[in-house]
């Protein structure tokens, strides 16, 4: 059966009085019926099995902690055509293994939402990506280990400048750039677009 590796994003802070600070400002209703952003995988679970692995420290993540997780699904992965989907900072994450590592098969499709680019637009106080930072110059090193490329991005996005994908597009000029303007960062339960594809 075909696979789908799906690698969420999250968030970094610059120390733990930054983390809950931000936990403070959240809304939370344990009671609130949400749809969860990641059902459109309900779609594809007969097509294909979804691996998600949950990275460690999701709200103080660190690279060098996702890079050892994220290897250990390698043993787990078959001959069948691979698609690899990440959103946000999982998205970075990708970028940069991807293209700083290789990977141990060949990526049929690999799919990137609201990707960070860098922090050259955040203020000093923003500044936190920690070792999730790379340099730019690996990312045509992606369409060497990836048949088809795929960003989205919305120019709405409230967590992710739309500029971080006109960026990255100028690194990979056979990756084909879908723009939206009412998605904001992609939390919603339905991505038509992505689905489709990841079907055609």
């Amino acid at each position: 059966m075909k696979q789908l590796i799906y690698i969420h994003g999250w968030m970094c802070h610059p120390d733990n009085d930054a983390f809950c600070k931000a936990l403070a400002s959240r809304d939370y209703n344990p009671f609130e019926d949400k749809k969860n952003r990641k059902d459109w995988f309900e779609e594809l679970k007969w097509s294909y099995q979804i691996i998600r692995p949950e990275m460690p420290n999701k709200n103080m993540a660190m690279y060098s902690a996702w890079k050892i997780w994220f290897e250990k699904i390698f043993p787990y992965l078959n001959n069948e055509d691979l698609v690899v989907v990440g959103h946000s900072l999982g998205a970075m994450f990708l970028v940069k293994y991807i293209g700083e590592n290789g990977f141990p098969k060949k990526i049929a499709q690999l799919h990137l939402l609201s990707t960070v680019f860098d922090e050259s637009d955040m203020s000093d106080e923003e500044k936190y990506s920690w070792d999730f930072v790379y340099n730019p110059q690996i990312i045509p090193n992606i369409e060497q280990r990836a048949d088809k490329i795929f960003l989205y991005h919305s120019t709405d996005d409230e967590l992710v400048p739309y500029t971080h994908s006109q960026k990255i597009i100028t690194y990979l000029p056979k990756a084909k750039f879908m723009t939206f303007h009412d998605r904001g960062h992609f939390f919603q339960s339905e991505i038509p677009e992505l689905l489709e594809n990841i079907l055609s």
